[in-house]
């Protein structure tokens, strides 16, 4: 009888114990790593920044190669901490604008708030094979800069992110050998010419050459529409889970559970997706342009109505087709590029 007691105070204690471990609500410190990344096709590179409190130092962002991999991606590692910044410190070179810029910027309470209120939420991860969901926090603090010396802050975990704010840099002026040490003596304006065709995609290239940066698309990308993704198959079958990179930089995941109750979400707009059938599983890359200018009409045709983005899986799941929908008026997004695979 004693031994039987003692094993049921033991799992009392250590239920206890993993309570109080999952228990997130009054914690201040969370563990993170940080990093800077620049969108799609548009190389940066650090020159040098921090993250810190009014009272103490957290962390350097140091140099580390160019970063061009999009918003939806953290880039290089740089650094990290455990406590909330409240300071932000950045000076960055884009190749494609041929400048320098620069932020010195506070963070605010409100921002300090959702971030601290995120990191202590977290998020519940779910295993397509319906595993007990996993309850995870965010890792990551990703520092995200555009042409036009647009920064965003991002939190991010796993196949989770936020958006927590949004600053405007200061353009700047860093002389080429404080910045490398320049071993073919270049002047600034050679070292700024030779980067951008050392850096740049030759599309983007010819593509400035003739229309130019296109400043402001990056806050256009950030607008958010009350929408949602409506699945249709040609036989009995099921969307089980999502994974959405949105336009905007943020990204989340959806299981069948919350798939099943058809809400409508205040979200950007979907970039890519990956998403699970029964049998099959696929994955769609939107065409940027295209799926803004669709929203952009039907927001205009039907304002303040809900829209709704119809997947319909092909014959034997040979593809899927996408049409944004509202009010009985249909867009076709024919510039999807989508691939499937069997489970």
């Amino acid at each position: 009888m004693k031994n039987k007691l003692n094993m049921i105070m033991l799992l009392c204690v250590i239920l206890l114990s993993c309570n109080k471990e999952n228990d997130m609500s009054n914690k201040t410190d969370f563990s993170w790593g940080t990093s800077v990344t620049s969108v799609k096709d548009y190389p940066i590179e650090v020159h040098k920044g921090f993250l810190a409190t009014k009272d103490e130092f957290i962390t350097a962002l140091h140099k580390a190669g160019t970063e061009d991999d999009g918003w939806n991606v953290d880039g290089q590692g740089l650094g990290g901490g455990n406590i909330i910044p409240t300071m932000l410190s950045l000076t960055w070179v884009s190749y494609a604008e041929k400048k320098f810029w620069n932020i010195e910027t506070a963070i605010d309470q409100a921002t300090q708030n959702k971030i601290l209120a995120l990191f202590r939420e977290g998020f519940y991860n779910w295993d397509r094979v319906k595993e007990q969901p996993k309850h995870d926090t965010y890792n990551h603090i990703t520092i995200a800069v555009a042409p036009g010396g647009i920064v965003v802050l991002f939190i991010t975990g796993n196949a989770h992110r936020v958006e927590v704010a949004r600053y405007q840099a200061k353009e700047t002026f860093v002389n080429v050998n404080a910045f490398y040490d320049n071993p073919h003596e270049h002047t600034q304006q050679q070292f700024y010419d030779r980067l951008f065709v050392i850096t740049l995609p030759e599309y983007l290239q010819e593509k400035i050459a003739k229309s130019g940066i296109p400043y402001g698309i990056w806050d256009i990308y950030r607008k958010k529409y009350n929408w949602r993704f409506q699945t249709f198959f040609y036989k009995e079958d099921t969307l089980t889970d999502i994974y959405v990179g949105y336009i905007n930089g943020e990204s989340d995941y959806f299981n069948d559970d919350e798939l099943s109750k058809k809400l409508f979400s205040q979200a950007a707009l979907p970039l890519n997706i990956r998403f699970y059938f029964k049998i099959y599983n696929g994955e769609a890359k939107f065409d940027e342009e295209e799926i803004v200018a669709a929203f952009k009409k039907m927001k205009k045709n039907h304002p303040d109505k809900n829209i709704e983005i119809e997947a319909k899986v092909g014959f034997m799941y040979k593809t899927t087709t996408f049409i944004v929908k509202c009010e009985g008026e249909e867009i076709p997004l024919q510039k999807t590029v989508v691939k499937m695979y069997k489970n």
